[in-house]
């Protein structure tokens, strides 16, 4: 399979609060968060479906960073915003989806029911 070389971005919360969304309890009620509103943004490249992988399995772990889907629109160090003046679409051969929205009452930890369900309600 062809893969062309892309570019993930990354954001880190610069208040060190959760980025990512977070459940507890027996219902799985999502807990709130305020990431705040200026992130430090990391541009890394990825050239096949391993190294993806490998990047998501690492930010598993990291709750005060989160994968976009934009690109950085100016070169800089400096914490930036969210938002369109700040990053732009950008194409990638991968696919993010968001189903935060989908009723799951099966385990979290089961990840190939959970995608199965996710596909079965697409």
């Amino acid at each position: 399979m062809n893969y062309t070389v892309t570019t993930v971005t990354i954001l880190t919360s610069a208040t060190g609060k959760h980025i990512a969304k977070a459940f507890r309890g027996s219902e799985h009620q999502a807990v709130q968060f305020n990431p705040g509103l200026e992130f430090l943004v990391k541009q890394i490249p990825v050239n096949n479906l391993e190294s993806l992988t490998a990047l998501i399995s690492a930010l598993e772990t990291e709750p005060t960073k989160a994968i976009i889907r934009g690109s950085l629109l100016e070169d800089g160090s400096d914490l930036v915003p969210r938002n369109k003046e700040t990053f732009a679409s950008a194409s990638h051969q991968c696919c993010m989806i968001d189903i935060d929205s989908l009723a799951w009452d099966g385990a979290f930890d089961n990840q190939q029911a959970s995608v199965a369900h996710a596909v079965q309600h697409r």
